[in-house]
């Protein structure tokens, strides 16, 4: 028993130690994010039993402040729950209350957020002047994308209903390639417009010219 508890710790430090990615900022952040609020943690439920062991998994309940970003056109809710869980080397283990700026993304079997140490998830508190500025630069830069995407035959909601980011990227581009083209149409329609109205001109120039 103790060797399997032993196995059991191992296994288990070096799963929480797995987590690589490169050093998150805002901007990345609030790219490859889906949800992009501020919150208030005013209830934590860490170290809870599972099917197996007893192992630190956490529940948070938070309620949201600001929404700076959000992938889902009808999203309304007031308040979430942050699951983070052991297992997952890269989940944020949530253990104080408090106001948090939080990157996140849903699971959408339980509808639970979660947010990744890959991600620029902290206090505010320990947020600066310049980097309140940025999110919210982030916010209306995204706003005016959804407004000139709107103006494409393919939705906004579209893209952020697309469950893949790579799919979204193509459906970007495909929408982009679709107003190219409509721009090509109006300008070969124009320049045979105005040289239908050449023609016109000069063949009435013509005749007025042989009756004199």
């Amino acid at each position: 028993m103790k060797y399997l508890l032993l196995l059991f710790s191992l296994l288990t430090s070096i799963n929480i130690s797995a987590c690589k990615c490169d050093t998150p900022t805002i901007k990345n952040s609030f790219e490859s994010a889906d949800f992009v609020f501020t919150v208030d943690i005013y209830d934590v439920n860490t170290t809870y039993k599972t099917g197996y062991w007893e192992v630190e998994n956490s529940l948070a309940k938070a309620r949201i402040e600001k929404v700076y970003k959000s992938s889902a056109p009808d999203f309304r809710s007031k308040e979430i729950t942050l699951f983070g869980q052991q297992f997952n080397s890269c989940d944020i283990i949530f253990k104080e209350k408090g106001k948090f700026l939080v990157f996140a993304n849903v699971e959408p079997d339980t509808t639970f957020f979660y947010s990744s140490l890959c991600y620029a998830t902290q206090e505010i508190s320990r947020l600066s002047v310049s980097e309140l500025a940025l999110l919210e630069q982030l916010k209306n830069n995204l706003a005016k994308e959804i407004s000139t995407q709107d103006n494409f035959e393919i939705s906004y909601e579209d893209l952020l209903t697309a469950p893949d980011k790579v799919l979204k990227q193509l459906m970007i581009e495909n929408a982009q390639l679709l107003e190219h083209h409509r721009k090509q149409k109006i300008y070969i329609a124009s320049l045979s417009a105005l040289y239908l109205l050449t023609f016109i001109i000069f063949i009435l120039f013509y005749k007025k010219k042989k009756s004199n």
